[in-house]
C-alpha cells in the first residue's frame, strides 16, 4: 500500500529517534563527505534517470509521467515513512538523486555535510518563491534546498458524525466520536500537540513540562482508537471520525469520498505547529544534472498548478501554485496555510542532544504505557 504524505512510524519501530539521527558527517560506515565535496559544481542537464526519495502520494504521478515522456528518462521512486527511515537510509549509502526533507531535518543534513550545494540561477522558475524563503533559517542563502511545501497540522473530523468541534485539540477526545480517534504516531506532532495543549513551547526540553505532556497523552490512550497516521485511509474508511492529521490531508480525503463537504479540519486555539518540506539533492547523488531539471519541471507554473491541486498543500511560489491553492481554500480558509502562518505560528526544531533523547524517552513511555 502506499504511504499517504507524512506517514510515520505505525509501530512502536524506530522510537529512538536520537539514535537515529545523523553520527557525524557519516554516509555509511566507509565514506566521510566534506564541506568541499558538497560543493562540487554540476550542470543542469539530464544526466541519467532520475532516483527519488518522497513521502508517498505527495506528488502528482502525471507529472512525473509527463517528465519522462519529455526528456526520455525513467523515474524511479521510493517511499519512506518517516524522517528517521530517510536518514538511515542514506546513512546506509544508498543513492537518491531526489530528497524531499522537512525543514528542521534539512538543516540537520546541510550541517553533516550530506546535502549538495546548487546554483539557484539555474532553476528559472525559483525565482518565484516567496521572499520568505530566500533566507530560511534552515538553509541561509538556500544554497542546498528549495522550498516544495509548507503545512499546517490540526485535527480533521466527520462533520456528519461529530457535528462542529470546539477549537481545543481536546477535542480529540469528544465524546461524539465514540472512540473513533486517533493521534499521529509521529513523536514530534504527539509530543508537540501535548505540549501546545499544556501552555509549554512547540519544542520544550524542559524535564518537568516533557513530563507533564508524556503524562496527557497517557491518560488520552484508553479515550482512542490508537496512534495512527494512515491518516487518509483511516478517514476514508470511517475508521476515524476525528484524526490529528496534516492540512493537505483533508484536501486527499475530499478527493476520494461521495460526501467531501462532510470532511472538516480544525486549527487549534492552544497553537498550530507548522512547517516545510524541502528539494534537496544528496551529496552522494548519481544523477544531479537530472535532479535540477526535474526541481525546475516541476516548479513550472503549469505543473505547479497541478501539483497543489493533487496533493492539497501550498507550495510558496508566486503565480501558478499560489493561484491553484486560492482556489482549494476560497470556500474553506480552515484549510489556508501561509507564509505568515510560518512567521507566526509554531515551527519544529532540530532538536539534538539531550533535548532530542528526552522526546525520544518521552515517547517511548507514552507509546508503551
Amino acid at each position: 500500500m502506499s504511504l499517504s504524505r507524512r506517514e510515520l512510524l505505525r509501530s512502536g519501530a524506530g522510537l529512538a529517534i536520537g539514535a537515529a539521527g545523523l553520527s557525524g558527517c557519516q554516509l555509511n560506515s566507509g565514506v566521510q563527505a566534506s564541506a568541499g565535496e558538497t560543493r562540487k559544481p554540476f550542470a543542469k542537464k539530464i544526466d541519467g534517470d532520475l532516483a527519488y526519495f518522497n513521502w508517498g502520494e505527495y506528488i502528482n504521478p502525471d507529472i512525473v509521467k509527463d517528465f519522462e515522456k519529455r526528456y526520455g528518462v525513467k523515474v524511479r521512486e521510493s517511499n519512506f515513512d518517516s524522517m528517521p527511515a530517510m536518514m538511515a537510509k542514506l546513512r546506509a549509502g544508498i543513492s537518491y538523486d531526489l530528497i524531499f526533507p522537512t525543514a528542521e531535518f534539512a538543516q540537520r543534513l546541510i550541517r553533516g555535510n550530506q546535502l549538495r550545494v546548487f546554483d539557484h540561477d539555474k532553476l528559472r522558475n525559483a525565482d518565484a518563491v516567496f521572499d520568505q524563503f530566500q533566507q530560511p533559517w534552515y538553509d541561509r542563502n538556500s544554497a542546498h534546498t528549495t522550498p516544495y511545501t509548507i503545512y499546517a497540522t490540526g485535527l480533521g473530523y466527520r462533520g456528519d458524525k461529530v457535528g462542529e468541534l470546539s477549537g481545543t485539540w481536546r477535542d480529540l477526545v469528544s465524546p461524539e466520536a465514540e472512540g473513533r480517534s486517533f493521534i499521529l504516531d509521529d513523536f514530534q506532532e504527539g509530543i508537540g500537540m501535548a505540549n501546545m495543549v499544556n501552555g509549554y513551547d512547540l519544542n520544550t526540553v524542559d524535564p518537568e513540562e516533557l513530563d507533564r505532556s508524556k503524562d496527557f497523552l497517557i491518560d488520552l490512550k484508553p479515550k482512542l482508537r490508537g496512534f495512527s497516521s494512515d491518516t487518509i485511509g483511516n478517514m476514508t474508511s470511517g475508521n476515524a471520525w476525528i484524526q490529528h492529521l496534516w492540512n493537505g490531508d483533508v484536501v486527499n480525503v475530499r478527493n476520494q469520498v461521495d460526501n467531501p463537504e462532510d470532511f472538516k479540519f480544525q486549527k487549534c486555539r492552544e497553537g498550530i505547529p507548522v512547517g516545510s518540506d524541502t528539494f534537496a539533492i544528496p551529496v552522494n547523488a548519481k544523477h544531479p544534472g537530472t535532479a535540477l531539471m526535474f526541481i525546475d519541471f516541476v516548479l513550472e507554473p503549469e505543473n505547479a498548478a497541478r501539483n497543489v491541486e493533487w496533493i492539497g498543500y501550498p507550495m510558496p511560489y508566486r503565480g501558478g501554485a499560489e493561484e491553484a491553492f486560492a482556489g482549494l481554500v476560497k470556500d474553506d480558509p480552515s484549510i489556508a496555510v501561509t507564509v505568515n502562518d510560518l512567521d507566526n505560528g509554531q515551527q519544529y526544531e532540530n532538536l539534538e542532544g539531550e533535548g532530542r533523547k528526552a522526546w525520544d524517552r518521552a515517547w517511548t513511555q507514552v507509546k508503551v504505557a
